[in-house]
């Protein structure tokens, strides 16, 4: 099978064309769903390595009238545990 450019043809990039790959793939995304994805990501990820607790993310009407307006938001962007159900 050839692939267009041959066996030895990695050259001075090395494996860098597939992180051009993503980051393209990841700026051709629409900047809400972009900011949507960074979100969800960054909130489940900063949960999973305990720099945040789930507690302080659920929506709780009580809580937001008392000033925790990030209620209002984060509680759409966390998904729990990394596991094949986030992808």
């Amino acid at each position: 099978m050839d692939f267009g450019a041959g066996a030895g043809a990695v050259g001075a990039m090395g494996n860098q064309g597939a992180a051009v790959d993503v980051m393209s793939w990841y700026m051709e995304i629409p900047l809400i769903s972009r900011l949507y994805l960074t979100g969800a990501f960054l909130t489940t990820a900063a949960c999973a390595v305990d720099i945040i607790s789930p507690f302080s993310l659920y929506f709780n009407w009580d809580l937001v009238f008392q000033g925790q307006v990030w209620r209002l938001v984060t509680s759409y962007l966390f998904f729990g545990v990394f596991s094949i159900d986030f992808l």
